[in-house]
């Protein structure tokens, strides 16, 4: 087998609209598969697939687990356009392996982190 790198990130979201919006509008990335029941979304060369989750809200669990980071060409320009859009963004942090990055988290408490190296 011969990986090529990460395909697509799936996750399931307790509001498909609100998802919608958070991705396309605050963060904007594009908006590519846009079904009743799922959206896909191209973020540089990445895809997200988030489902509409028809578990019951009880059994449900989203944050934790996992964490995905964006490589971006200019954090702290990221981090003042998210802010700007309502985005509860972190601080910007040097990191002692040669990155700077910021972390949020989406609707449903999965973390993300926008990042690009020094």
């Amino acid at each position: 087998m011969s990986a090529k790198g990460l395909y697509y990130l799936e996750a399931f979201v307790s509001d498909l609209k609100r998802s919608k919006q958070f991705y396309g509008e605050a963060l904007g990335w594009q908006l590519n598969t846009d079904l009743p029941e799922v959206a896909g979304f191209f973020f540089g060369t990445g895809y997200l697939v988030l489902i509409a989750d028809p578990r019951p809200a009880a059994l449900r669990v989203y944050a934790g687990g996992m964490q995905a980071e964006v490589q971006v060409e200019d954090v702290a320009a990221e981090h003042e356009r998210l802010k700007t859009k309502g985005v509860l963004v972190s601080d910007i942090s040097a990191k002692p392996w040669g990155e700077r990055k910021f972390s949020f988290t989406d609707p449903d408490g999965y973390p993300w982190s926008y990042g690009q190296p020094n």
